[in-house]
């Protein structure tokens, strides 16, 4: 198994924000995931702070979710495709801020696979 695209910590995924086509494709697979519009989830620089700027982002749009619109929060869960062990490890890890991070990492992880497997193909 390739580790650099193994996720247990995110800190071996969080690094290939830096590449400009890689940060793109994991900012509309977020807006994807999450049904979000470029106006409701903008894009951040290149560079170490995207990761956190992403994750910010995403944890406002899931703290009103969860108080306001509790089928949105769970559609979003779905979407990324997380399971309800990861969710309850992360909410117990750091609450919603951790789950946002979570989110960040899974969509950057479709996003690095399927990279991989085209590259395969």
């Amino acid at each position: 198994m390739n580790k650099d695209l193994t996720a247990p910590g995110g800190g071996e995924v969080r690094r290939y924000l830096d590449r400009a086509e890689v940060l793109h494709s994991t900012v509309a697979q977020l807006r994807k995931d999450l049904a979000l519009s470029p106006d409701e989830l903008a894009s951040p620089e290149v560079g170490d702070g995207a990761f956190e700027q992403l994750r910010s982002e995403v944890l406002g749009h899931l703290e009103v979710w969860q108080v306001r619109l509790p089928a949105a929060f769970s559609r979003a869960i779905n979407r990324v495709d997380l399971t309800e062990r990861m969710v309850a490890e992360a909410m117990a890890r750091g609450g919603l801020s951790e789950l946002a991070g979570l989110i960040v990492q899974r969509c950057l992880l479709k996003v690095l696979l399927r990279k991989r497997f085209a590259a395969d193909g």
